[in-house]
């Protein structure tokens, strides 16, 4: 067997390669927990939003809204804890989501600063079931008078 004698150059290269490679892989991999607690928030204000939407008109309306909300909010990952808030209105609706994700060592240096925003927001008309279904037996009507003649 042949023994090939290692310069110190390679070591040097690999260390200094390391020191700009182990950054860049830290901050894909927390931009990517970054794009999914944003994801997971931005559902979950679509969902909220969706779901006051179709119960405002009941009796019981959203009164287990917040609590839904709440549970929604906990899904997110490094972010921690997200607050929700939701506002109904007469002719519309409102959740927000608000959750922060802290950056560790190096990483505030190169996205700018040490934490990154994950909230999301989702606004939303109320619907009136009756009006929407009158307008479609409307249309059905019309359509059969068109056939017809």
């Amino acid at each position: 067997m042949r023994k090939t004698a290692a310069r110190a150059s390679f070591t040097v290269e690999a260390a200094m390669l390391m020191t700009v490679i182990l950054p860049v892989l830290l901050a894909l991999i927390y931009l990517g927990l970054y794009l999914h607690d944003r994801g997971v928030l931005n559902g979950a204000a679509q969902e909220t939003a969706a779901v006051a939407d179709l119960n405002h008109w009941k009796k019981s309306g959203n009164s287990n809204l917040a609590g839904r909300a709440r549970k929604l909010a906990d899904r997110t990952g490094p972010s921690g804890k997200a607050e929700a808030s939701v506002s109904v209105s007469d002719h519309q609706v409102t959740a927000a989501y608000s959750a922060s994700m802290k950056l560790p060592g190096l990483l505030p240096k190169l996205f700018g600063k040490g934490t990154l925003d994950t909230g999301a927001q989702a606004q939303r008309p109320l619907l009136k079931p009756a009006d929407t279904i009158r307008k479609i037996r409307g249309l059905e009507y019309v359509s059969e008078m068109l056939a017809e003649g």
